[in-house]
């Protein structure tokens, strides 16, 4: 056999291992033989490979546009323009410059892969002292071919510290869609160290159009872009803090005692986006406040670094304040609200307070006035200074910066390796399965015949033992209960006055024992047998278990995706009747809410009833609570309780489907 054919050979069989299910076998035979079948194939193997783990290291992105603020467009034009076009941020002074970076526009919500808006097909980057750039310096010229895509990724241009007061953009080629041509940035960010010194610098613009909020050449430098804050997705089991307004009515604040007196150079706002019973970006973050310094941590002598009366809400976008001044501590204080809106009380995910360009709010202590949320009430007050917000954890705007951009140049690479790959695996494939079609088609028949003679032999002895209990639980214990409930009622008719009640209550309880039996059939998987799907057993068990309580579903129950396991659905049955079982028992409630609902790929069943709470954290755990977090576990789930003494008590499991 020569060597081309039996290459062929060895990859068929290859594929047909992976046919037959040997799946972990068949990856390993594929991997050998792919730098058997080809030495080029081999290296795009492992070139594929190391590149898909570097991107898989950076992590995964969060990008949205959560605030009305899109950016600047260019007018549109009906043909292309005579002369280039310009943006240009003044820093107000020369600035030691590290990086340049242009954030696509992006319309509303975008997943990763969406194409930019109108990003600039050629432009050029220069830097300069002199505000009409007669003489400048370019630090990065793409006007000799179009510029390919970026979708939402910053386009970055590292300037390797050289100094300048005006940075501009010169567009030698417009973006064109139906028919018109223009170009459309979210923001120009200008990076000295940690920081972007552009934020909220002049702009000017050598052809203006405003479309307030979306479109404004203010928006270029205002920090809300599409790609929120510099993160790193990493969730933790809260969002942010909050602070309420006091009983005597005084502004609730958020203070950082930063432990030393520093020189400010930056104050960094970062609002909540709610995960935890919303899904809310900006939630809570003040309408009206003041950022405040003080040289003692008790805030006698406060200095004001800025205030806002109508803040528009930044979405999940950072708030930076460009300040200056020595202080020991920063706080936030909430002013009000406007009458459309009213609003008590304030929350956000971090505050950042930036000294010789670093972070030192990391190392302080925070104070803020109480939360009264039960939800939010325990959330830690030292997330504020944590280097979390409500969806990961923040990355220093450098290595933000060289992430997306990175991240950025690794997918074209992986295309074009993916494209010549299957080139390579079609050739391949094509002469292996000529030599081997008929031994494929047999091995394959033969393989699936097998599996399905296996599948349905185990069905039918699962079919079998099913029905068989069914039936008998059907035909013997639900005939007698039926028989006792049947002569309960007959005897209720004829008996005295004094044993009515009696037989009446042997009536009741037959019949409650009958819709326990089809509980039992249902859990055991005799779905038919039962007649009723987990959402309406949810209902009816409520119903019966709950005859002396006010029961309000928050919504109409929802079922899981019918590939949800039946164990899990089991669990989940069980963990709902014990839940019930500890209101009937322990509560003394007089109304009890109930949620059974599919939420971002979780099952979660929620169960709220006003009666007399306790304290978790030093109640007893008895049977009913570890067997609720047993439950909980098998699932793969979590359960969380949420009570005190005279407030009720709230259950939730939240279990992956």
């Amino acid at each position: 056999m020569n060597a081309p054919r039996f290459q062929s050979v060895a990859l068929a069989l290859a594929l047909l291992l992976s046919a037959m299910g040997l799946e972990c076998r068949a990856a390993e035979s594929t991997s050998w033989l792919a730098g058997f079948l080809s030495p080029e194939l081999w290296r795009i193997e492992k070139q594929r490979s190391a590149l898909q783990r570097e991107l898989a290291a950076l992590g995964t992105p969060v990008v949205g546009q959560t605030a009305e603020q899109f950016g600047y467009q260019h007018p549109r034009l009906d043909a292309p323009p005579l002369n280039p076009a310009w943006v240009q941020v003044d820093l107000r002074s020369a600035q030691t410059i590290d990086w340049i970076a242009l954030v696509p526009a992006q319309l509303d919500w975008q997943s990763f892969d969406r194409p930019a808006y109108g990003f600039p097909k050629r432009f050029r980057v220069d830097i300069s002292d002199d505000s009409e750039f007669l003489a400048f310096t370019t630090v990065a010229d793409f006007t000799e071919s179009d510029f390919p895509d970026p979708g939402v990724a910053p386009v970055g241009v590292k300037v390797e510290g050289q100094k300048a007061r005006y940075v501009r953009v010169t567009v030698t080629k417009f973006a064109l869609e139906n028919g018109q041509y223009f170009f459309a940035l979210a923001e120009v960010m200008v990076l000295s160290g940690n920081r972007n010194v552009a934020i909220s610098r002049p702009v000017s613009v050598s052809a203006r159009y405003e479309l307030p909020p979306r479109w404004s050449q203010e928006n270029l430098v205002d920090g809300r872009t599409p790609l929120g804050p510099p993160i790193r997705k990493d969730l933790l089991g809260y969002d942010g803090i909050f602070a309420d307004t006091p009983a005597n009515g005084t502004p609730p604040v958020m203070q950082v005692d930063l432990g030393r007196t520093v020189e400010l150079q930056e104050v960094r706002l970062h609002p909540v986006h709610a995960r935890i019973g919303a899904d809310v970006p900006g939630f809570a973050f003040p309408q009206s406040f003041r950022v405040e310094a003080s040289a003692d941590a008790k805030f006698r002598t406060p200095v004001v670094l800025f205030e806002s009366v109508d803040f528009p809400n930044p979405g999940n976008n950072p708030v930076t304040l460009q300040v200056s001044g020595a202080a020991r501590a920063v706080r936030v204080v909430f002013l009000g609200t406007n009458a459309n809106q009213p609003q008590r009380r304030f929350g956000l995910s971090e505050l950042e307070v930036y000294a010789g360009g670093v972070n030192v709010a990391r190392t302080g202590t925070v104070t803020a006035t109480h939360d009264t949320s039960p939800i939010s009430r325990n959330w830690p007050r030292e997330s504020l200074i944590d280097g979390y917000t409500s969806y990961g954890r923040l990355m220093e705007l450098p290595e933000w910066l060289a992430t997306w951009t990175r991240r950025r140049e690794l997918q074209p690479q992986l295309a074009a390796l993916a494209e010549r790959h299957g080139v390579l695996m079609e050739q391949s494939l094509t002469r292996g399965l000529r030599l081997l079609s008929l031994l494929s088609v047999l091995l394959a028949l033969g393989a699936v015949a097998f599996a399905w003679r296996v599948r349905q032999r185990r069905r039918r002895e699962i079919e079998a033992l099913r029905f068989r209990l069914a039936r008998d639980l059907h035909d013997e214990i639900g005939s007698n209960l039926a028989s006792l409930a049947v002569t309960g009622e007959l005897a209720a008719e004829t008996a005295s006055a004094e044993d009515r009640e009696d037989w009446k209550e042997v009536q009741r309880v037959s019949r409650e024992s009958m819709e326990a039996m089809r509980e039992v059939l249902w859990v055991l998987g005799a779905r038919e047998e039962a007649g009723l799907d987990l959402a309406t057993r949810l209902q009816r068990t409520a119903q019966r278990m709950l005859a002396r309580q006010k029961v309000d579903w928050l919504a109409a129950p929802q079922n899981p995706p019918a590939a949800w396991p039946a164990e899990s659905r089991r669990e989940v049955f069980l963990f709902f009747k014990e839940a019930m079982a500890n209101v009937v028992r322990h509560a003394r409630a007089s109304r009890v809410e109930l949620g059974a609902e599919i939420d971002c790929g979780e099952f979660v069943l929620t169960v709220r009833d006003d009666g007399v709470g306790f304290d978790p954290p030093h109640a007893r755990e008895g049977v009913g609570l570890k067997s609720l977090r047993e439950r909980a576990r098998d699932l793969r789930g979590h359960m969380t309780i949420q009570s005190a003494p005279g407030t009720g008590t709230t259950v939730i499991l939240r279990a992956p489907v």
